[in-house]
């Protein structure tokens, strides 16, 4: 069966969904009565969440084609939503592997947010480092900076792109952190060269003998 349960992007916070356009194909309704029913029970539906709608066209007709409201459904609610509809075997089917999938992608999200609190972890290994080269020859300037250009060079290294390229290709907001849009094989990676990095730094090599280090390591030209 086809992909019943999405969610918006990498971000690790995102929140699966179905929609009721879904419901509605792989179930055997039509999506007027699917989208009456949510509206029946729109109070108990809101308890599990936010009810948030989006609109798309219709395939234009010679009479043209009026935008269509589809619901978009978490977990909670498309579950109880199935639980109202008459069990065929064609709706059974169809629930389970919605299930299935609710389940699947929810455990990849949360191996995700455990790498991702691992992540963190690495990460403070990284600041540490710098935060504990010596101020009296080392000024806050220049930690920050230092701090930065390593940023920049593990990116490089892992992802030839800079961290604005990478924003983009992730579809990361404004204000969203890149780390928590990063897919895991990556954010893995990255880890393991913050570790790298690290250990450079407590060794007290300068900014330039760590980046000549790591790309030695990696066998790339930056």
């Amino acid at each position: 069966m086809d992909n019943l349960v999405f969610i918006n992007s990498n971000n690790l916070q995102e929140e699966p969904y179905t929609t009721s356009k879904i419901i509605s194909e792989y179930g055997g309704q039509q999506h007027k009565n699917v989208r009456e029913l949510i509206q029946t029970y729109i109070k108990k539906m809101k308890k599990l969440g936010k009810v948030s709608t989006f609109e798309t066209h219709k395939p234009k007709s010679p009479k043209g084609g009026r935008p269509e409201k589809i619901y978009k459904l978490n977990e909670p609610q498309a579950t109880f939503l199935i639980t109202l509809m008459k069990n065929t075997e064609r709706v059974v089917n169809f629930k389970f592997e919605l299930v299935k999938q609710f389940y699947v992608m929810r455990e990849e999200l949360l191996k995700r947010r455990i790498e991702r609190s691992n992540g963190i972890r690495e990460r403070n290994a990284l600041t540490d480092a710098i935060k504990n080269l010596p101020d009296s020859k080392y000024s806050k300037v220049y930690k920050h900076r230092l701090y930065i250009n390593i940023t920049r060079l593990i990116y490089k290294i892992l992802f030839n792109k800079t961290v604005t390229q990478l924003k983009k290709q992730f579809s990361v907001p404004e204000k969203g952190n890149l780390r928590d849009y990063i897919p895991k094989t990556e954010l893995a990676k990255t880890k393991a060269l913050e570790n790298q990095a690290a250990t450079l730094i407590n060794a007290r090599l300068s900014y330039q003998k760590i980046k000549e280090a790591l790309i030695s390591i990696h066998s790339i030209t930056v």
